[in-house]
């Protein structure tokens, strides 16, 4: 064998490596924008709870996040951006993690075979934080007395999300809820601010 030979052989051998990693990166890409599409969605229009509790004079906000994506996801913040202020949601306490969006799509007409990833997420200590498994749903809340704190103003909402990639690092995303849901969080979360910061 020449030297030309050996060149050539290095050649392809580099072209073909190339090649795969070219191809991986674009199935990475493409399943990282897919999971971050169904993450934009993740409070559910049906999911905005306001309660107000006569013995306390206190009140109570709570949002559903819906997981519909088929990866776990660590949904790592949770914020409301006021005029001057901003107001961090919290997990639930006494919530647990329920599987809402996987009922909602097995009684749809068509349930398609899924292919779910493991992930590489692993639970934290984090209070702030919340680890949702795929097709699973948590609660979130405003704490009470941040609600009668002032009243508040939303001008928009921001989720951060936490997710596994393929080539086994974690991706970290900050993404704006869309107007709809900010329509949805003002006409429930500024009434009922409103109306306890007044008692």
């Amino acid at each position: 064998m020449n030297y030309q030979g050996i060149a050539e052989n290095i050649i392809a051998a580099f072209l073909s490596a190339g090649l795969i990693a070219g191809i991986v990166w674009v199935f990475s890409w493409v399943r990282n924008l897919l999971l971050e599409r169904k993450l934009k969605d993740a409070i559910n229009p049906n999911g905005v709870t306001v309660g107000f509790d006569q013995r306390t004079n206190q009140g109570s906000f709570t949002l559903q996040i819906h997981n519909y994506a088929n990866a776990t996801i660590r949904v790592r913040a949770i914020v409301f951006i006021a005029d001057k202020f901003y107001v961090e949601l919290r997990p639930a306490q006494d919530k647990p993690i329920y599987q809402t969006p996987l009922s909602n799509e097995i009684v749809r007409s068509t349930f398609k075979r899924q292919h779910l990833s493991k992930g590489s997420i692993e639970p934290d200590n984090n209070p702030n934080s919340m680890l949702l498994p795929p097709k699973t749903m948590g609660m979130w809340e405003v704490p009470s007395d941040t609600i009668c704190a002032r009243e508040w103003i939303v001008k928009d909402i921001f989720m951060v999300f936490e997710y596994a990639t393929i080539f086994g690092n974690s991706a970290l995303v900050r993404m704006k809820a869309t107007d709809s849901t900010l329509q949805l969080v003002k006409e429930n979360f500024e009434p009922l601010s409103k109306a306890v910061h007044h008692i």
